[in-house]
């Protein structure tokens, strides 16, 4: 062997030695780092995960280097960790320029956007290197796998610490690699001797293994139903909170506020349960109040100040103008087929509950009753004229644990047939009003006059909101009608829900011409405007859509439930509430991993949960039957090329399927050492084979068919041993 073939070897198996010890480390490395940022901010996660994966190579490069330099090496280590940190300080305090709190952004409070570059940077570049020189140490210093446990922990606690659930598929991909350093960086451990440890073998089966670990755990973590119930993990993470600091909880949505939430980063989008409620399993969607807003200004809905001072208590004695009062009196005034009260409303009891939910309000849809009954009647007040449901009795009190019954009327289909009957707009049901002049009509006159005058406002209303609200509801004729058509615009022109899109322009306008996509809070604001435009009274609202459903029964409520809809008062049936936010939404998150929509969402839900393993299992056939398959397209090829071709192809393959199981270099091998090895190593010599390439090769001659049919039924019979080295060596006869 010549001196450059000697270099070549040694620098292939220098290379070899460096990823066989590199590869496990950096693939868990490169997971962590693309759970984490998935958390933080999705979009960016793979881009950031192949950015990891692409580095790690150098930066281990870069330590193996420092390491043979000693005590030297490890002063640079340290003057770079320093740079690091200066670097990560930086990028901390830049980022407190933008007016974003840091640790508001790392636990993703409410209100917060998780694209945040500079911050992102400075984990990515900061905890990155953190990350990568402990798994370095842990693994190709000294092997200690309770270092590279601790490596594994940062996601999960990233996720506990926002009250999100990690995807199963993230956590078998971390914790297969977890295994794979344990059990692959053990055995390579540089602090022991390779006689005592050895040294693994990455071979097929080393593959296979590998692959029938990912498949039989991807299967039962993914693909077998698991109960789902309420734990104490659900509620709380103190055992992280001794780790790092304690995020804002549940306050955001426990208070009320004078303004709205933003159109960006307004709501938190995590799965950590805020409370319950219980129904009966009487309906699938309840739209839960928490604060009403009228006034926009632009960016931002805002109360009306003197609305806080107009707050007073609905009784027995100071009964409200309820939905029921308004149909009652309507009936009477227009002397149409109104159906009773009783009829029109379904009255369901609901009891939101949770031990550590402590609401200054009550979350209650609109027309919950709370002066019918002594009992209930001291608990709450009501915003005037918002019907905001207050649960403290004055301002000093410290509310309390959230556990209260009450019971809402819900709009049914004879309401709504009586509205769409009805036929008013809002100015012809002012003029039959004041034409009619009785004591009936004076009170619904009053009230629509009060609505009026409080969510009519024109702010925002820009000229292409008006003539796009006019083009919708060209068609229709009364106020519901017209709201019908707004709230079943966004949904028949395709517009997009998602909570991570960032718009280059916050408007109204370009979200309903150029992106037509947001979340709630921008369909939300649309509507409303909208409606305002063509002469509706509408109101922004603010709360939770309650959907999700346990196995037990009742109704789970997170933070990523909270949501903004819309308010429009119908002429003869007061407010009315509309959810303009297309339907995507209540198919992003549940517990039990269910899609709504009945048994085909559900079965296509476990196609593709079964799809992974379908994926795996394919690669496990493959790894196995890698050389069977490659020896299958080698035979069907040969067919049809030339003779001669056919020969020197074979024998070509011959040295490769060779080499391939000795896992060595047989090229520079003549044929007579070619034949001698084979013998000696395999007992099974295609002699045949060997003879005709040689005379095909060097003398010239052009095989027959037969020659090359006797010679490729001699290879196919010595195949199967020509492909493995046996075990036990092969005993030559004695040459006498």
């Amino acid at each position: 062997m010549t001196i450059t073939k000697i270099k070549q070897t040694v620098t292939r198996g220098a290379v070899y030695d460096c990823i066989s010890r590199w590869i496990c480390p950096i693939l868990l490395g490169t997971a962590i780092c693309y759970s984490i940022i998935y958390i933080i901010y999705k979009p960016f996660a793979l881009s950031y995960a192949m950015l990891a994966l692409a580095l790690q190579p150098v930066v281990y490069f870069s330590f193996d280097r420092l390491k043979k330099l000693g005590a030297a090496g490890g002063a640079l280590y340290l003057l770079l960790m320093l740079l690091i940190n200066l670097y990560t300080i930086m990028m901390v305090f830049r980022g407190t320029y933008t007016g974003v709190n840091p640790i508001a952004w790392f636990y993703g409070e409410e209100g917060v956007s998780g694209r945040h570059p500079i911050y992102m940077r400075a984990v990515f570049v900061g905890g990155g290197f953190f990350l990568v020189s402990i798994l370095y140490y842990f693994t190709q210093i000294r092997y200690r796998s309770l270092g590279v446990m601790l490596c594994t922990l940062f996601p999960f606690v990233f996720y506990a610490k926002r009250g999100d659930i990690m995807p199963e598929i993230m956590i078998t991909l971390i914790l297969t690699l977890f295994l794979a350093v344990m059990v692959h960086n053990r055995r390579i451990d540089p602090a022991k001797g390779t006689k005592k440890l050895g040294r693994i073998k990455i071979d097929r089966a080393y593959l296979a293994s590998f692959a029938v670990f990912i498949s039989v755990t991807a299967a039962v973590a993914l693909s077998i139903h698991k109960p789902t119930y309420r734990s104490q993990l659900e509620k709380s993470a103190d055992f992280f909170d001794t780790l790092f600091f304690r995020g804002a909880g549940n306050s955001g949505y426990e208070d009320t506020s004078r303004s709205s939430s933003t159109r960006r980063g307004g709501f938190s989008y995590n799965s950590n349960p805020l409370f319950y409620v219980w129904d009966g399993g009487a309906g699938d969607i309840y739209y839960l109040r928490r604060q009403v807003f009228g006034r926009f200004n632009g960016s931002v809905w805002e109360n009306n100040p003197y609305n806080y001072w107009r707050m007073k208590p609905y009784s027995l004695e100071n009964p409200e103008y309820s939905p029921t009062d308004i149909l009652a009196d309507a009936a009477a005034v227009f002397d149409t087929e109104a159906p009773a009260p009783e009829e029109a409303y379904d009255k369901i009891r609901l009891k939101p509950y949770d031990s550590e939910f402590h609401s200054t309000y009550l979350p209650a849809p609109y027309g919950t009753i709370t002066d019918d009954e002594p009992e209930y009647s001291l608990k709450y007040y009501k915003y005037q004229p918002t019907s905001d449901i207050m649960r403290i009795r004055v301002w000093s009190e410290t509310p309390k644990v959230l556990n209260d019954p009450y019971d809402f009327l819900q709009p049914n289909a004879r309401l709504l047939r009586y509205v769409s009957k009805l036929d008013m707009t809002g100015p012809e049901y002012v003029s039959a009003l004041q034409k009619d002049g009785s004591e009936q009509a004076d009170r619904l006159l009053a009230d629509y006059t009060k609505a009026q005058n409080e969510y009519s406002g024109r702010e925002g209303i820009t000229p292409l909101i008006s003539e796009l609200a006019d083009r919708v509801t060209a068609d229709a004729h009364s106020d519901w009608d017209k709201a019908l058509a707004l709230e079943r615009y966004f949904e028949k022109e395709h517009f997009t829900y998602s909570t991570e899109y960032v718009p280059p322009d916050d408007s109204i306008d370009y979200f309903l011409t150029e992106s037509k996509t947001g979340y709630c809070a921008g369909y939300a604001t649309a509507m409303t405007l909208m409606a305002r435009s063509v002469g509706l009274t509408a109101r922004y609202v603010e709360g939770f859509a309650a959907f999700e459903r346990m196995p037990a029964g009742e109704i789970i409520v997170r933070e990523g439930y909270a949501h903004a809809f819309v308010e429009v008062y119908i002429p003869g049936a007061g407010w009315m509430t509309f959810d303009p936010t297309v339907s995507d939404y209540r198919n992003l998150s549940s517990d039990t991993g269910r899609r709504s929509g009945g048994f085909p969402f559900y079965f296509l839900f476990l196609l593709s949960r079964f799809f992974i393993v379908f994926i795996v299992a394919a690669f496990l056939i493959f790894v196995v039957l890698f050389d069977r398959i490659k020896e299958v397209i080698l035979r069907t090829a040969l067919r049809f090329m030339p003779l001669k071709k056919r020969v020197l192809l074979l024998y070509a393959h011959l040295i490769r399927l060779i080499e391939f199981s000795a896992k060595d270099d047989y090229s520079a091998y003549t044929v007579k050492m070619l034949r001698g090895y084979i013998a000696d190593t395999r007992g099974a010599v295609p002699e045949k084979l060997l003879c005709l390439f040689e005379k095909t090769a060097f003398g010239g001659y052009m095989p027959s068919a037969a020659e090359y049919a006797e010679a490729y039924a001699e290879y196919k019979k010595c195949y199967k041993y020509l492909r493995k080295i046996p075990k036990q060596p092969i005993k030559r006869p004695a040459v006498s």
